[in-house]
């Protein structure tokens, strides 16, 4: 897994919702770096992309596997 979408899951652990914008802010990452991993992560369903919205949030149950993993 490549470093710019492991500093997205450890933001996105948390299971809430994040801002693109407040992603982008916090990982010091362009959008353009940001947009298309959130679009893997939500063609996979391991997080929920709101594009209108412009936020996203991991999925329950891909959250669990990362906490598991990670114990």
């Amino acid at each position: 897994m490549d470093f710019k979408m492991t500093k997205i899951l450890d933001l996105l652990s948390d299971g809430e919702w994040h801002n693109i914008s407040e992603l982008t802010e916090k990982l010091r990452l362009a959008g353009c770096e940001v947009e298309p991993r959130l679009d893997f992560l939500n063609k996979f369903d391991l997080a929920k992309f709101d594009v209108e919205d412009g936020k996203v949030r991991i999925n329950k149950d891909f959250q669990k596997l990362l906490e598991s993993a990670t114990v």
